[in-house]
């Protein structure tokens, strides 16, 4: 016996709170038109997409989470740009489903979770904005697949402005220096120089350290002040300063917002 297909239905013929199962709701808004967010990771191809129905992007600092065996979690952040579309309300399908803070929809024949917030509510019910994120892995062929349906800019009514606001100082550094540590990890050979960070120190120097060498699937570099040689694990370099002593050019982050203001960081 095969378990039986979801129940799929345009977002045009619903609205309000929509029971999925007794105990499992959506709660949708009456707009014409979402935002749907896609993040790619660096230093993938997908970062450096563009098309004409990108309503705006924003390069950022992703917070991502895995676990111990003990069930200890561990954070990581990642280099990435979100991308931002403009689709409209009877381009995207509710798949009847429970989600629990991942309420499934098809756009553009493409299964996505968006990441709302949920509660327990006469049940579970998970509450969805004007705006949604699917992820931060998207490819081309994810954006792409988004873009064919969004609007282009100049077609985008004005209830739909978007605002986006700028990164703080320390989320702009935190950027540069995980794009650094991408370009260094990719192009640092023999011969090149390595810094270490803020509280790290060899032979009571930070460097600059001449690179000696790369063992093969190692994180670290044997490295090298003149007088002796050392293990440089990737967690005590400063990437930021390595790529400028190097000359390596490691571009600040991108924002451009087609149909709305970028507004200061308020914790700056």
């Amino acid at each position: 016996m095969t378990e039986e297909e979801p129940r799929i239905v345009n977002l045009s013929e619903l609205t309000g709170r929509v029971d999925i199962e007794p105990d499992y709701h959506v709660d949708l808004p009456d707009t014409d038109q979402f935002v749907v967010v896609a993040g790619a990771n660096y230093p993938a191809a997908a970062t450096r997409y563009d098309h004409p129905n990108v309503a705006a992007m924003q390069d950022k600092v992703f917070h991502t989470r895995a676990y111990w065996p003990d069930g200890r979690k561990k954070w990581f952040q990642h280099a990435g740009r979100d991308f931002y579309f403009v689709i409209p309300r009877n381009k995207i399908s509710l798949v009847f489903q429970k989600g629990y803070s991942y309420v499934p929809v098809v756009i553009n024949g493409q299964t996505f979770r968006l990441s709302v917030t949920g509660g327990t509510f006469n049940g579970w019910t998970d509450f969805v904005g004007q705006k949604a994120h699917i992820g931060i892995d998207a490819t081309v062929k994810v954006l792409n697949l988004l873009a064919e349906v969004a609007m282009p800019p100049v077609e985008i009514k004005s209830g739909t402005l978007l605002e986006i606001e700028a990164l703080s100082q320390s989320d702009a550094a935190q950027f540069v220096e995980l794009v650094a540590g991408h370009l260094c990890r990719s192009r640092l050979q023999e011969g090149h120089r390595l810094i270490l960070h803020d509280g790290w120190s060899y032979d009571g120097s930070q460097g600059s350290f001449l690179v000696a060498s790369k063992p093969k699937g190692r994180q670290f570099y044997i490295a090298n002040n003149g007088h002796g040689a050392f293990r440089a694990t990737y967690k005590a370099i400063d990437w930021t300063k390595t790529a400028a002593e190097n000359g390596f050019v490691v571009e600040g982050p991108a924002q451009e917002n087609r149909i709305g203001p970028i507004t200061p960081c308020d914790t700056d």
